[in-house]
């Protein structure tokens, strides 16, 4: 864990905003990338963001991505924001990639870095195809985290890529996580349905929180970063209400 430190302060690059330090931290470990982080002033808990699509596959971190999108609103909220990168540029985060044993082990290092940085808690943020990778870990290491946060997920219906990486094949009927299920009512991609989504929430065992939101707009792809799928239109109201929870659940 200490080589680990180390490895992690020497490539450290550091910028100053109003609200906020940005932090650049390389670990080949982890990715070929840089992690992007962003810390508030006073940390009041930690997030590990995993955002959906093909990933973050470039060094500046850029991504139309809700949970890039709305950064600023979790680290205003007291919340150091960690974007995890692919391993490498051309990784396009594929299914079979997000659920393996390798991803695991990278979020695994990232999660234990945090843990030399601050004491605060530690949860993950999955958006979309990123709630494979946080519910692959979470079910490996629970008691590293406090908490889980699934936005518009992946669940079980009737299409291939579904069935096999879905929360109810990689999570099963219980978790011993605390675990927060975020979804659009109206979100209209096929392997994110809100009715799946409802019906993975009441069977699912343990410590359970459902947001459901019917509001906002959707224009562009239904399965891409916008539309009711990445919250358009009240992005500002669910990024806070997420907020809010893990502040609550941080103690």
């Amino acid at each position: 864990m200490k080589k680990l430190f180390i490895l992690l302060v020497l490539f450290l690059i550091c910028t100053s905003s109003s609200y906020s330090e940005e932090i650049s931290v390389f670990n080949k470990s982890i990715s070929e990338l840089p992690i992007h982080i962003t810390l508030p002033e006073k940390i009041k808990a930690n997030v590990i963001a995993i955002v959906g699509g093909k990933g973050i596959n470039n060094a500046m971190g850029k991504s139309n991505n809700y949970l890039k999108r709305n950064k600023n609103n979790f680290v205003n909220s007291d919340i150091a924001f960690y974007l995890f990168p692919n391993f490498k540029k051309s990784d396009t985060a594929s299914y079979k990639f997000r659920a393996s044993s390798h991803q695991v082990k990278r979020i695994k290092l990232l999660v234990e870095y945090i843990k030399t940085q601050n004491k605060h808690p530690i949860f993950i943020l999955g958006f979309s195809r990123g709630s494979v990778d946080t519910a692959a870990y979470a079910k490996k290491f629970p008691d590293s985290l406090k908490g889980i946060i699934i936005i518009s997920g992946v669940y079980k219906n009737q299409t291939k890529k579904a069935k096999l990486f879905s929360m109810e094949k990689i999570i099963g009927k219980s978790i011993n996580v605390k675990t927060l299920i975020v979804h659009h009512e109206k979100d209209a991609c096929k392997v994110t349905q809100f009715k799946y989504a409802f019906k993975f929430f009441k069977s699912l065992k343990g410590q359970k929180e459902l947001f459901k939101y019917t509001d906002g707009k959707g224009t562009g792809r239904v399965c891409g970063p916008y539309h009711h799928h990445g919250y358009e239109g009240i992005e500002n109201k669910v990024s806070n209400d997420i907020s809010v929870w893990i502040i609550n659940n941080s103690n």
